[in-house]
């Protein structure tokens, strides 16, 4: 099994840059879920329901999120 190799700061501010596009983070409020449709909705455009697209994994971790809230809400 391969060791990951990475910088704790670095991964955190491209997640955070990644956050700033793509809320990828558990939805608290309507407006964050309301945001999170708008980029899945985005996302989808792009063609990120094709599950061969790069994209495709993004959707698929947004959705979690919103299928969370929803089932909470």
């Amino acid at each position: 099994m391969e060791t990951l190799n990475f910088n704790a700061n670095d991964l955190v501010r491209q997640y955070h840059d990644v956050c700033k596009s793509i809320p990828l983070k558990p939805i608290h409020n309507e407006n964050e879920y309301q945001e999170a449709i708008n980029s899945l909705n985005l996302l989808l455009d792009a063609g990120g329901a094709d599950e061969n697209n790069a994209l495709a994994e993004l959707v698929d971790a947004l959705g979690v999120f919103i299928y969370s809230y929803e089932t909470e809400h």
